[in-house]
This record gives structure tokens, C-alpha cells and sequence, in this order.
């Protein structure tokens, strides 16, 4: 049955729609509700009229008075009941749509979150924004008011062609074909419309981007004076969208101008042909007003999804852009079933470790080998772009290695599961994201489950808990949207709090003193050398004072390890790592 679906649609040209059906599946019983309230909402629409039009008929007619107020109750109720179906009917369709938009939302953040932070480099923040919100929000059409409506729109007609079928057999052999014409329109426009579909929500998207973008880079914007340039740009990219949104607009409205002269033509002729049929005596004069108001409606719930059948392809090329995260391959693969859970004296070790980002880019790491032993403390150094960062984001799978392995305690760490070995390793970035919630909150992130004690703890390890307890609402202060309102060493600091508060054997610092004034470095420096204790801990930095005092330093170069030792050892060798401290030091970046 499901392949016989798939069928139909591919030969209608409508899979994109089987594809947004199929998310219907566990909501059948409330879109069966909708679709039923839909239908009786419909036929009373037109029963009620049709019902006082054929009493108005009596009455011109010449009927008598008794048979009339007879049938004044049931219209009575069939106007109570069209009222009844209409808030059921929009009361399912929208639980669906709104539960479904709440699923999609969701999944979506989980698919980034899966594919993160790989996928990321390839995709504007602002538009996958787009596709989380926007996008989103324009599939409720589709489940509102088109999936049910559509199905609606089909039973309709064929129930009112039955009605009019018994009051003269022509009737509905002559609705018949404007009823296929219908239907048939949004096709004739379907190529058109999916290819203006496809463009108005891509130049939309690059539109919430470059808005997005000017917010989050308005301080560089003021800074150099550039914002007559970026209104420029913006307003390009809004005249693009504007080209988009206005052609997408015109034949929206040549679709539906063809909607109204059909159906248009349809009502005036069923209207002389039942004439005709009155003449000739074929059907007696009280049935035409409610020939006039079945004609009239029997179109209503066609033109009402072709409607929304006009903005199909936009919600077409939202679903696909939707589909299109929710479908993205996982760049490592989660089987790991082994863990290290307890373990507390761990050894990293890289063993002839080849990367490269792209299968046509030079290789960032050619056969790496190093290790950095329990408790030990390592620093990798070496000029921008040999690798450094690349290192510790392998070391947390969010690529996996070409060629050669990384192991912690001899196991490969592809057979651990991902949770289970970023559980293991704590990071302080250089570029330090706070979150627009409490300072608390924000420094739970790393453990949810701490006590506002152990908060504190970490906080004052990271001397940081005498500025947060200045503050007017202490750690219940927010820090606004990323941090912004706090100096730059300060965010640092939360971080290293953070660092505390989870406690892992495996400590990253990547370039985690870049923020700090030389006061602040010194009291830190002390901090992290006991978070360092008896932890095995990976530096990356370019500070002579960050990483001289480690147990080892591995010296990289064109992706390749050129020198191990420590720092006294590698200046008496005056070789690379020499010639970096003494002519090259403001060369070296993380």
C-alpha cells in the first residue's frame, strides 16, 4: 500500500507532499477528527443555506405556511451544528500542526547538535535560524489548514454532486468538469511555482542572515564606521528578496485569477442549464435556489486548499530546507560501546594521527605521534595553522582521524561513545559563549545536577565569586545575550569556573589566558596548576608563560610533530621551538 502511495504522488509530481503526509502517522486519530469536523463543517455550510433556499422556494411557490415552520428547527440546528464542526475542525488541526512544529523544532536542534561543529562551518548561523523558526513556522499551513482541508476539499464536492445528481441526473454531469479543472490549475503552475517556492525561501534565509550577522557584528560595525556599507548590503539582499517575493506574488495572482473565472463560469453556467431544465419542465422552479446555493458551495472547499495550494511550493521548500538538517549525514558515527567510567588516570596518545578537512585539502596533521601521560601536563605549540586546535578537536571526535588512531588507556577512542568520552574531557575555550540565563545556570552548565555549594566552590576557585557576589542579585544575575555585558576576562573566568564545577580527568585549555590581564594570569595561573593536579592536561597557546612550565611541549610544524621535550631541553637544542620563542613568538596562535 505504502509503495503504491509513493506511486500516485511521483506520477502527480506531488512526492514532496507524500513526504510531509508520512510526519502525520503518529497524529492519525486527531487528524481524523479534524478531517471529519472539516467535512461536517462543509456539508452543513451548505445544507444549512440550501435548506432555507428550498423554503424560500415554497414559499414564493406558493406552499403552505405549516411546512415551512416544520422545517425551520432542523435549519436552526444545522446552523448550530456548522458553528460546532468549524471550532472542532480547527481545534485538531491546529493541536496537530502546533505539536508536530514543537517535534520539528526539537529534532532540528538535535540534528545540528548531532552534526555540530562540522556541519557549522559550512552554514551561516542566521539561516539555520531561519530554518529553525521560519521555516518551521510555514510547514503549520501545510498541517493546518491543506493536509485535512485537501481530503476535504475531495469528499465535498463528490457528497454535493450526489445531492444535485438526485435532483436532476445533469446537474452534476454538467459541475462535473469544472470541479476537474480545479483541481487541475495549481499543476499547471507547479513548475513555475516551485522554482519561485525553492528562491523566496533561500534569499529569505540569506536575508535572516545578514540581519543576524549585523546584530552580532554591530560592535565592529560602529567601531570602523561601516554602517552606511552594511545598509547597503542588507538592503541588496532585501532587493533580492523583494524580485523573489513580487514575481512569486504575480503568478499567485494568475493562479487564482484562473481559480475565480472557473468556478465563476461553473456557477453561471449550472445556473442557465437548471433554468433550461425548468423550462422544459425537467425539475420543478422551487429547487433552483438551492440549485444557485449548492453551485455556489460546492466550489468553496476547492478554492479554499487551492488556495493554500498557491503557497504549496513555498511550503514545499521549507519542508525540503527542513528535511535537508534533519537528513544530514553524521560526520563521526556514534557506535562506541566501550567506556572509562571511574577511571581516573588517563593517557592520551596520539599514533600517527592524518587529517585533513576536505578530501582536496592538504592534510592539517601528517602522521602526528605524541602522548601525553596521566597527570602530565603537555602544551602543543607551533605557528597559526599546523594543527594545534585541530588536535584537541580530534581528541573530542568532532572529526574523526584519515589515518592512524587516537587512544586514551590503549582504547581507540572511536570505540567509546561519544557521551562517554567528552564526559572525560573539560575544555575552557578561547572564545568563551555565556548563555542569557543566570550566572548560577551558566556555570552549571558543565554539572546540572551541582549544589548551589559546589557552584560556589568552583566560582572561588576561579576567583570570580567576590565580583559575582558584588553584583546586585549575586549569581541569580543574568548575564545577557552571550555574555556581553561582562569584560572579557571576567567571561574567562566563568569559564574556569565551569572547568571546576565538572571535574573531569582530562583538562583542555585552549588558549584559556588570552583574556586575562597580568594580575589576573597570576592568581589563574596558580588556580589552574591545582585543576591541573593529577589530571592529564592539553594546552594550546602562544603565551611563553602559559606553556613553559608544562611537563612537555610538542612542537608542530607543517602538520608534522617536529620536537618533544621540555622547555629547557628544546632551548638547549636551539632548534625550531628556539627560533619560535626568540624571532618568531608574536607569530604563534592557537
Amino acid at each position: 500500500m505504502k509503495k503504491k502511495g509513493i506511486i500516485i504522488f511521483k506520477a502527480l509530481k506531488l512526492e514532496g507532499f507524500y513526504g510531509l503526509l508520512s510526519y502525520l502517522k503518529p497524529y492519525q486519530k486527531g487528524m481524523t477528527l479534524s478531517v471529519i469536523s472539516g467535512t461536517l463543517h462543509h456539508l452543513l455550510a451548505i445544507l444549512g443555506p440550501a435548506l432555507g433556499a428550498y423554503l424560500v422556494g415554497v414559499a414564493v411557490g406558493g406552499g403552505e405556511r405549516s411546512d415551512i415552520v416544520t422545517y425551520l428547527p432542523l435549519l436552526g440546528i444545522l446552523v448550530t451544528g456548522r458553528v460546532l464542526m468549524h471550532y472542532s475542525d480547527m481545534w485538531f488541526a491546529h493541536e496537530v500542526a502546533f505539536r508536530i512544529l514543537v517535534d520539528f523544532r526539537v529534532k532540528l536542534y538535535a540534528a545540528i547538535e548531532r552534526v555540530a561543529p562540522a556541519y557549522l562551518l559550512k552554514q551561516r548561523s542566521g539561516e539555520l535560524a531561519a530554518t529553525l523558526m521560519a521555516d518551521t513556522e510555514v510547514l503549520e499551513w501545510f498541517f493546518a489548514h491543506t493536509a485535512g482541508a485537501f481530503l476535504v476539499a475531495v469528499i465535498v464536492p463528490f457528497i454535493t454532486l450526489a445531492i444535485l445528481f438526485q435532483i436532476h441526473w445533469a446537474l452534476s454531469l454538467v459541475l462535473l468538469p469544472f470541479i476537474i479543472i480545479l483541481f487541475s490549475i495549481p499543476f499547471w503552475f507547479k513548475k513555475e511555482a516551485d522554482r519561485g517556492g525553492t528562491e523566496t525561501r533561500v534569499k529569505l534565509a540569506a536575508v535572516h542572515g545578514e540581519a543576524i550577522d549585523g546584530i552580532q557584528g554591530l560592535r565592529e560595525i560602529v567601531s570602523f564606521n561601516f554602517g552606511v556599507g552594511y545598509k547597503k548590503r542588507l538592503r541588496k539582499f532585501s532587493d533580492d528578496l523583494y524580485e523573489s517575493q513580487l514575481s512569486y506574488g504575480k503568478r499567485m495572482g494568475l493562479e487564482g485569477a484562473f481559480l475565480n473565472a472557473v468556478s465563476s463560469l461553473g456557477i453561471v453556467t449550472i445556473l442557465g442549464f437548471s433554468a433550461h431544465l425548468i423550462l422544459l419542465g425537467e425539475i420543478e422552479r422551487q429547487w433552483l435556489p438551492v440549485i444557485m446555493i449548492l453551485a455556489a458551495n460546492i466550489f468553496s472547499p476547492i478554492l479554499e486548499v487551492t488556495s493554500m495550494g498557491r503557497n504549496f511550493s513555498i511550503i514545499l521548500a521549507a519542508a525540503q530546507r527542513v528535511a535537508g538538517v534533519l537528513e544530514t549525514k553524521e560526520i563521526v558515527e556514534d557506535q562506541g560501546m566501550k567506556n572509562l567510567e571511574g577511571a581516573e588516570k588517563l593517557k592520551i596518545e596520539f599514533r600517527e594521527v592524518s587529517f585533513a578537512y576536505e578530501s582536496d585539502l592538504p592534510l592539517v596533521l601528517n602522521r602526528a605521534s605524541f602522548q601525553v601521560n596521566p597527570g602530565e601536563t603537555v602544551a602543543l605549540v607551533g605557528e597559526s595553522g599546523v594543527g594545534k586546535t585541530t588536535s584537541i578537536n580530534l581528541l573530542q571526535r568532532f572529526w574523526d582521524v584519515d589515518g592512524g588512531k587516537i587512544t586514551i588507556n590503549g582504547i581507540d577512542i572511536r570505540d567509546l561513545s561519544i557521551d562517554a568520552l567528552r564526559s572525560l574531557i573539560t575544555v575552557v575555550p578561547q572564545d568563551i559563549y555565556l548563555f542569557n540565563m543566570s550566572i548560577r545556570d551558566n556555570i552549571r552548565l558543565s554539572n546540572p545536577n551541582a549544589t548551589h555549594q559546589e557552584v560556589e566552590e568552583a566560582a572561588k576557585a576561579a576567583y570570580i565569586h567576590e565580583f559575582i557576589m558584588s553584583l546586585p542579585e549575586g549569581y541569580d544575575t543574568n548575564t545577557g545575550e552571550r555574555g556581553l555585558q561582562m569584560s572579557g576576562g571576567q567571561r574567562q573566568r566563568l569559564a574556569i569556573a565551569r572547568a571546576f564545577l565538572k571535574n573531569s580527568p582530562i583538562l583542555i585549555l585552549d588558549e584559556a589566558l588570552s583574556s586575562l590581564d597580568t594580575e589576573n594570569e597570576r592568581l589563574l595561573q596558580q588556580s589552574l596548576n591545582n585543576l591541573r593536579k593529577g589530571r592529564t592536561t592539553l594546552i594550546v597557546a602562544h603565551r611563553l608563560s602559559t606553556f613553559r612550565e608544562a611537563d612537555g611541549l610538542v612542537v608542530l610544524q607543517n602538520g608534522k610533530v617536529t620536537e618533544i621535550g621540555n622547555h629547557a631541553a628544546l632551548v638547549e637544542k636551539r632548534g625550531y621551538y628556539f627560533e619560535l620563542i626568540t624571532g618568531q613568538l608574536s607569530s604563534i596562535a592557537v
